[in-house]
């Protein structure tokens, strides 16, 4: 059985601690926010995905790094926004806390959702 180290600074989904900005999370392995999701958009297509924490195997890679390897399936665009939350708005029993890591469309198209929407997973 492999042991990983826990990372020396940690931010948990249920504490109250205060949380770092969005560059200080960009530099932090995925690790460093146990029970977190990363929600990405795409910058062609406009559509979000969900990343977990748990369920990724990128866990020991930094942020800034696997925002910058994604790429969605469905069209090849690149992460427009990105931001860490404990969980959904409406949906979660707890607030939301939430790191804004990327805000912005980087491409000069604006997104859409049509019926025509792409599907498919983000890779990294």
């Amino acid at each position: 059985m492999t042991v990983r180290a826990i990372p020396a600074r940690h931010w948990r989904s249920y504490d109250t601690d205060p949380l770092p900005t969005g560059a200080e999370a960009l530099g932090e392995p995925f690790r460093a926010f146990p029970s977190w999701f990363m929600r990405v958009v795409c910058d062609r297509c406009g559509k979000d995905h969900m990343l977990s924490e748990t369920d990724t195997a990128q866990r020991d890679m930094r942020i800034r790094d696997i925002i910058a390897r994604m790429r969605h399936d469905g069209c090849g665009g690149r992460a427009a926004k990105a931001e860490l939350i404990t969980g959904i708005e409406g949906a979660s029993s707890r607030p939301v806390r939430k790191i804004v890591l990327i805000d912005g469309w980087r491409s000069g198209r604006q997104p859409t959702r049509s019926s025509r929407d792409r599907q498919g997973a983000w890779r990294i």
